[in-house]
């Protein structure tokens, strides 16, 4: 059995994501207010988000949330009324935190039938203890809806049979549909009973709306079971409370007591319910764009993907037909073909930038999560780490996002728990800087590259070569280890360097996991480290499709793709161009002396050019440095979109020997993408 109200099924992938957006943003309001002021903006923000979060939660069925959501939303009622208010912040913020993390888990187990809904009772108690204390009044337990003197009078008449039962449902004051609300829920009722009739017994009618929202639904029925009929009345959506109306003749006998209101307002002493009248009125959207033109809309992924897909259909296709070579001698034949081709050009680009920028999300949604990582481990590790952000407006496409969520998650534990040293520690070191972990995002040919770094003890390669050997794991004499290949040894399954086990990942535990992770979608996991200094975990992650202007080039008969914006000059060299150091290094001179990388020679490849003077130079400049690549010649220009290799192929090295990706031209035929970084890079280490 669903644990969300089954009406409302296709608003569930909203509800998750405007729901998560709204708990992520009440986290980064705390993470930052939590050591400086509380400011009114902040409080009205906070309970702008509460009062959301409980009207979606009441909506989708998840009373328990919006229970919760609604004792949280009462806190910061009571603050905006009164902003003099004395409280414990510290203790505020853990009731908040403790709320914020009850509904992400009940939120992210929503689809999981074998999870049961979570009892907040408990958490909701401490809410309202709270509350009381702000008000200074002692804790007052929940008021059941009580029936009015003769209220009885009006709602049974003559007619009514013994066996005829009423019940008045009240709807919560946002509620802004009720007639609509109570014709559903008298839908749902046949299930258990038998409907005689209701007051107002016209639901279409224009004035049944204010007439609900002021007195309530009467419904009379017949049912064997009033209890069933009430349970099924209170689980409807945006109902407030239920309860049975009893006949004037038995009303010496006690009446049922209803059971506690599944929706987002329950029900309140005279006091509380006063708080809540500043916010009868749905709030206006926590989120706000600064795009004031047009409306927001969630898409799903999929979709994206398909329209990426068309996207890069289309650019094959146009290549395909401006770069025939059957099409080649009739050019200048067709009248305004260049015309036409540079129109379909502009048109193609500007349709890959936008379908691009769609899928494009800063990978501060990401980053600002870990502050909630590094704030929770300071309070119980007491090591006081603080967290950097760089390059934050870096963006990469959405299901890279998703992807980093986990790895990030663990990398930053480690940094703080086994990374970072003890106050002490640090100070037997004589370590005086402020304890830090560096989130930084940045580019790199066509990968994002994030960064995780921190300023702790580091690791030392021979350790690590020691404890790998004590366990059995060496693949080769351990002579014959580089310091990179030491590092990289906490990267095997098992391997770990902890002393002692904590409630946090250890430096080490799980890193095989999320380096295979990473490699499922052609990514990769680096690191590098200084004993006693720190220590950089590199994610690498690629784009999912890079729709670039690029140089075609021939190596022995066959034809690779060089970015354009790595290309700083080509030309055919000469012979006093040409040298060679003492080294044996061959070098180009151009401006300025570059290193010759032939590039038959980087791949292994037979048939090539082998005089420089007969090939074609290539001057080209990247993060790792700058180098003239020797080929064959060059063919043309075109557009092509890259596409990564797929994670089988990404296990045997092609992005480390120089390759981004792959594309599809025109005529069918793939052609391999050259990474001009990577090859200049690995050169170089030579």
């Amino acid at each position: 059995m669903a644990k969300y109200e089954q009406s409302m099924e296709g608003m569930l992938d909203v509800f998750l994501f405007e729901t998560n957006e709204l708990l992520e943003k009440l986290d980064e309001i705390l993470i930052r207010t939590e050591s400086d002021t509380l400011g009114e903006e902040d409080v009205g923000e906070i309970f702008r988000i509460m009062h959301t979060v409980k009207g979606s939660a009441a909506m989708m069925g998840l009373h328990n949330v919006s229970k919760l959501a609604h004792s949280l939303e009462d806190l910061f009622s009571i603050i905006r009324e009164d902003p003099n208010v004395q409280f414990d912040k510290p203790a505020l913020y853990e009731l908040l935190y403790a709320g914020s993390d009850g509904m992400k888990s009940e939120i992210e187990n929503l689809s999981d039938e074998s999870v049961p809904l979570t009892d907040f009772t408990e958490q909701i108690a401490k809410n309202r203890a709270f509350a009381a204390a702000m008000k200074g009044e002692a804790p007052a337990a929940e008021a059941a809806p009580q029936q009015s003197a003769g209220e009885a009078d009006g709602v049974f008449t003559a007619e009514d049979g013994e066996d005829v039962l009423a019940f008045r449902v009240m709807y919560q004051s946002s509620c802004l549909m009720p007639s609509i609300r109570a014709m559903v829920l008298l839908k749902h009722l046949k299930a258990v009973c038998e409907l005689v009739s209701t007051i107002p017994a016209d639901l279409d009618a224009d004035s049944a709306g204010d007439e609900i929202s002021a007195k309530g639904l009467v419904i009379k029925v017949k049912a064997a079971s009033p209890e069933a009929v009430l349970e099924k009345l209170k689980n409807g959506i945006n109902v407030e409370n239920a309860v049975q109306i009893q006949r004037q003749a038995k009303k010496t006998e006690p009446a049922p007591t209803p059971a506690p209101a599944p929706s987002s307002q329950p029900a309140q002493p005279a006091q509380s319910q006063q708080a809540e009248k500043p916010s009868a009125r749905p709030s206006a959207p926590a989120k706000k764009h600064d795009d004031k033109s047009g409306a927001m809309i969630s898409v799903k992924l999929e979709k994206l993907d398909r329209l990426m897909t068309l996207a890069t259909e289309i650019v094959i296709a146009e290549s395909g037909v401006l770069h025939s070579r059957d099409l080649l001698p009739y050019r200048s034949e067709i009248p305004n073909f260049y015309k036409s081709a540079r129109e379909l050009k502009k048109l193609t680009d500007e349709l890959q930038d936008v379908v691009m920028s769609v899928r494009m999300v800063p990978v501060n949604t990401v980053f600002s999560k870990m502050n909630r990582v590094v704030r929770d481990m300071n309070k119980k590790l007491g090591k006081n780490v603080t967290l950097v952000i760089e390059g934050e407006d870096t963006e990469v496409d959405k299901s890279a996002a998703d992807l980093l969520g986990d790895p990030l998650m663990h990398l930053v534990r480690n940094a703080v728990d086994h990374g970072i040293e003890s106050p002490e520690e640090r100070a037997a070191a004589g370590k005086t800087e402020q304890p830090t972990v560096t989130l930084s995002a940045r580019y790199e040919s066509n990968d994002a590259l994030i960064e995780v770094r921190d300023n702790g003890a580091g690791m030392d390669p021979k350790k690590l070569l020691e404890k790998a050997r004590s366990k059995g794991m060496l693949e080769k004499p351990e002579q014959e280890y580089t310091r990179r290949e030491c590092l990289e040894l906490i990267m095997k399954a098992g391997f770990s360097t902890n002393t002692e086990v904590t409630e946090f990942s250890g430096r080490g535990v799980g890193m095989d996991v999320v380096r295979k992770n990473l490699e499922k979608v052609g990514g990769a996991l680096l690191v590098d480290s200084e004993h006693g200094k720190g220590s950089v975990f590199t994610i690498r992650v690629p784009m999912s499709l890079s729709i670039s202007d690029c140089m075609v080039i021939q190596l022995g008969g066959r034809e690779y793709a060089v970015p354009v914006s790595a290309i700083k000059e080509i030309f055919r060299p000469k012979a006093e161009q040409l040298n060679v150091t003492p080294d044996g290094r061959e070098t180009v001179l151009s401006d300025k002396l570059y290193r010759m990388i032939r590039l038959s020679e980087h791949f292994g490849l037979e048939g090539c050019e082998s005089d420089p003077k007969g090939g074609i130079i290539l001057l080209c400049t990247a993060e790792s440095g700058e180098a003239a690549l020797m080929a064959d010649g060059i063919l043309e220009e075109m557009q092509i979109a890259i596409k990564p290799f797929s994670a089988y192929l990404s296990k045997f090295g092609l992005k480390e020997a120089g390759f981004s990706g792959t594309s599809v031209l025109g005529d069918g035929s793939i052609i391999p993408v050259l990474d001009v970084n990577e090859i200049i890079k690995k050169v170089s280490r030579k």
